[in-house]
């Protein structure tokens, strides 16, 4: 199913702004970054993520990490009331778009990073313009057509 976006400057909001550094314990061992669960609920379903680190000399790194969508459910396991939802792969220092299905809940996004990474910095934005399915737009194309003929009826 196909979806139809307006992407341009003003329809995103940015939601995350975030940085962490990894515990160094001497000069070649650390204690991995932790995933970072973000505090703030998203009803769009689209989201664009930007991260970085610092690549060390020589290396070439494309894998940012993952990002998880995150929902209550409705269902209590072992008092855990949340649910995961889709995983997405994010690039290192590219923006990446997402799009989520849609689903009625609102969700809150959980970034799990490389444990390679000394230091993380995210950004995230949520989209806010139109989202519309090809279901909706064939629906209204479908009324748009009705309302068409119904016209030509009662002109008749």
């Amino acid at each position: 199913m196909g979806r139809v976006v307006e992407f341009n400057a003003a329809n995103w909001q940015q939601l995350i702004n975030y940085s962490a550094a990894a515990v160094t314990m001497s000069e070649n061992v650390y204690i991995p970054l932790a995933p970072f669960e973000s505090s703030t609920f998203l009803e769009n379903h689209i989201i664009a993520v930007y991260i970085s680190t610092t690549v060390p000399a020589n290396r070439i790194w494309n894998f940012g990490g993952t990002v998880e969508q995150r929902f209550i459910s409705g269902l209590t396991v072992g008092g855990n009331t949340d649910a995961a939802g889709i995983v997405e792969k994010i690039w290192l220092n590219k923006i990446t778009t997402i799009l989520f299905p849609k689903i009625s809940a609102t969700y809150s996004l959980k970034f799990y990073f490389p444990k390679w990474f000394k230091d993380v910095q995210v950004q995230c934005w949520e989209y806010t313009g139109v989202d519309d399915t090809s279901e909706n737009i064939l629906l209204a194309q479908e009324f748009g057509n009705i309302n068409f003929k119904l016209d030509q009826l009662l002109n008749n």
